[in-house]
């Protein structure tokens, strides 16, 4: 049985820039191309439609098999724990991810920011719980750090995930300019 990797995060975390670098790498990955890219992603999302019915019917996961899935939080905690896992969890600071959601949407919403923030944190709380609970082995790679030192967090990734790139081709991926909303 082949591993899955797995990039997960809140939205806005930076799930896309690291699907890009494993794009890079040369390992497979399971997305359809429905959600084209935007002005808010303007090199892609890698998204697969059927992580959105995960909670319901997650049988996508066999196709998943030596690959890598983008399934943003808290959508892992309905993995089919009878596959391999290894994890990149990307985070980012949350009022940043805030800010990029509404600036996104096209939506002001600094009435309803600790309402979203208490929804979110409670999101990453229970992935993580996911995670340990089942031994489901996760990497932590911040996004600001990827922007500011990217070899150093692209070093990381390459070790946990056994990537066989080096670390100057995959740091080509990393575009400072595209991190706007600081």
């Amino acid at each position: 049985m082949s591993e899955i990797i797995v990039v997960t995060g809140l939205p806005r975390s930076g799930t896309s820039l690291m699907m890009q670098i494993f794009d890079r790498s040369g390992t497979p990955i399971l997305s359809d191309g429905i959600r084209e890219r935007d002005v808010n992603n303007p090199e892609g999302y890698y998204e697969l439609e059927a992580v959105k019915g995960i909670v319901k019917d997650n049988s996508f996961l066999k196709d998943a098999e030596g690959k890598v899935v983008k399934i943003v939080a808290p959508l892992p905690i309905f993995l089919d724990t009878k596959y391999k896992y290894r994890v990149v969890f990307m985070r980012r600071e949350m009022d940043e991810v805030l800010r990029s959601q509404e600036k996104m949407l096209v939506k002001d919403q600094t009435s309803e920011r600790e309402k979203f923030r208490t929804i979110y944190e409670f999101h990453l709380k229970k992935t993580y719980k996911f995670f340990s609970e089942k031994n489901i082995p996760f990497i932590d790679i911040m996004y600001s750090d990827l922007i500011k030192e990217p070899e150093t967090e692209i070093n990381k990734l390459i070790e946990f995930c056994g990537l066989a790139s080096s670390v100057e081709d995959l740091s080509l991926v990393v575009k400072p300019e595209l991190y706007r909303n600081r």
